[in-house]
């Protein structure tokens, strides 16, 4: 599938060089597609706190169906998980600043959102359609988590619906997550794009944290108790901000296993390639309504 219009390199730039003391006339306005709770955190943290006008969005509710994909200690109910995985966001949210009432959950299952793509296409248009963002931030396309790659195609088609002649298109940039890469898990870094030429030179801005926002994020990813195991891992800085390239997201991110490959999930990435490819004219009729 082709890509939306590619942002513009000024909004990268001024994201980039964002200062919450900055006095600006009219605030950036950004929305922020994350897949569940604590990615939001872990890609995007300083801008999250730098950004006056910003909501945050979440694809999923962080708990899977399947019981043996938990955190080790969690125990219940899926709906209590998801619903805790929730009260850690707003936790680490309110830490930037960001109110409860700028937090919405599209309704996803963890590790199942490929297969709820036109009901999550469609609730996630009308909160672009009322936010009216001028930049998405969301999940590069690079195989790390199902969840991550939906999110991504689903940012995409919402911009792609709001191609027309009197309508601002949102513009895409992309947060870093994770990837496999000689057979390690790769985070805080972007997989080099496929198609290499359709990213333009200086499409790619590293955001260096102040000490503040450093400990700040530190806090932040505290809330996330329930996600410790995974995330306590992950590196503070840098975080990177780049221009979404052109994905094509019938084909694989990257030659070999995916990194979700590699730890036995149910799914695959041929097999979430297939339902994309099944459900693209379903959803492609929704971008032209």
């Amino acid at each position: 599938m082709g890509s939306v219009s590619q942002p513009k390199q000024s909004v990268l730039s001024l994201l980039a060089t964002q200062d919450r003391d900055q006095e600006q006339a009219e605030p950036l306005r950004v929305l922020f597609l994350a897949a569940h709770p604590d990615d939001e955190t872990i890609g995007a943290s300083a801008l999250l706190g730098r950004l006056q006008d910003r909501m945050v969005v979440f694809l999923t509710d962080g708990a899977p169906r399947d019981s043996r994909l938990w955190a080790p200690h969690i125990r219940g109910s899926r709906d209590a998980y998801a619903c805790a995985r929730a009260e850690e966001a707003a936790s680490a949210l309110a830490c930037a600043g960001v109110r409860r009432e700028r937090i919405t959950f599209l309704g996803g299952v963890d590790q199942e959102a490929v297969h709820e793509l036109p009901v999550l296409l469609k609730a996630f248009r009308e909160v672009v359609s009322e936010f009216q963002p001028a930049a998405i931030i969301t999940h590069p396309y690079e195989g790390g988590h199902p969840d991550h790659d939906a999110a991504a195609l689903v940012a995409h088609l919402a911009a792609r619906a709001l191609e027309q002649p009197d309508r601002r298109v949102p513009k895409i940039l992309e947060m870093t997550s994770y990837h496999a890469r000689n057979g390690g898990r790769v985070s805080g870094e972007f997989l080099p794009h496929i198609a290499a030429g359709n990213i333009a030179a200086g499409s790619e801005a590293e955001i260096k944290l102040t000490p503040e926002e450093r400990a700040r994020k530190a806090r932040m990813l505290g809330c996330y108790l329930s996600q410790w195991h995974v995330i306590s891992d992950f590196p503070l800085e840098p975080e990177r901000l780049r221009v979404a390239p052109a994905h094509d997201f019938t084909a694989p991110p990257h030659a070999g296993s995916l990194w979700y490959e590699t730890l036995g999930w149910p799914l695959t990435g041929v097999k979430w390639r297939e339902i994309v490819a099944r459900a693209l004219p379903q959803v492609s009729e929704l971008t032209c309504h």
